[in-house]
């Protein structure tokens, strides 16, 4: 379901075993980004995309090279824990396709958090701030 306005769209997707998952797609439908976990239920997903929301100057992204030699990002959350060694940053979100160039891909990068802040920015002004869904 579409933040209202013109501009970059959260959806729902169905996974594998009933599960969801999400994409996050610019105003022009071509996709930004797409989760990495596939969730059980709405409200699981729905926790994931508030906290991916609201956590988005957290995001911590990495470009490399696919197995194919396409260049690809990944989109990471710091984990929230105070134990030590508790473990490294979580993968959240990643490429939805693969780039031929490494500047391609950072654009891609940009062009998703860009995207992330533009629905950040459009819940915050709906009064709806992180609430799924949209």
């Amino acid at each position: 379901m579409p933040a209202e306005g013109r501009g970059p769209r959260l959806l729902t997707l169905p996974a594998a075993d009933r599960c969801l998952c999400w994409a996050l797609r610019a105003a022009n439908g071509r996709q930004l980004g797409v989760g990495v976990r596939a969730y059980r239920s709405e409200a699981e997903l729905a926790e994931a995309v508030r906290e991916l929301i609201i956590e988005r100057a957290a995001l911590r992204c990495t470009v490399g090279q696919s197995e194919g030699r396409l260049w690809v990002w990944t989109a990471y959350l710091p984990v929230r824990s105070t134990r030590r060694g508790a473990g490294e940053a979580v993968p959240v979100a990643r490429s939805a396709r693969g780039y031929l160039r490494r500047d391609q891909c950072q654009a891609g990068v940009e062009g998703f958090l860009a995207g992330l802040q533009w629905i950040g920015q459009e819940l915050r002004r709906s009064g709806r701030d992180g609430h799924w869904p949209w």
